[in-house]
């Protein structure tokens, strides 16, 4: 089982990687610096919110509990 919040916190970290690769390919592309910000920050927050979605699924999502240990019932012995 994974920590809470584990893909919320890699999702963060991968909107910036991916915004800050925006800005530098959007610069290098000729892109006015204001403009490449701009599509870096949009950038940002959708991964951002897809991560925290994917955790809210995880966390919401009911557990199913493990089945109960099928007893033998004592009153059916085996006869030979």
């Amino acid at each position: 089982m994974i920590r809470p919040y584990t893909i919320a916190r890699y999702g963060v970290y991968a909107a910036a990687g991916v915004a800050l690769l925006s800005v530098w390919l959007g610069t290098r592309a000729g892109a006015a610096f204001d403009y490449a910000l701009l599509r870096a920050v949009f950038f940002f927050v959708i991964i951002a919110a897809l991560g925290f979605g994917a955790e809210a699924v995880l966390l919401l999502t009911p557990v199913e509990a493990p089945p109960a240990p099928i007893e033998a019932d004592e009153s059916q012995e085996v006869t030979e």
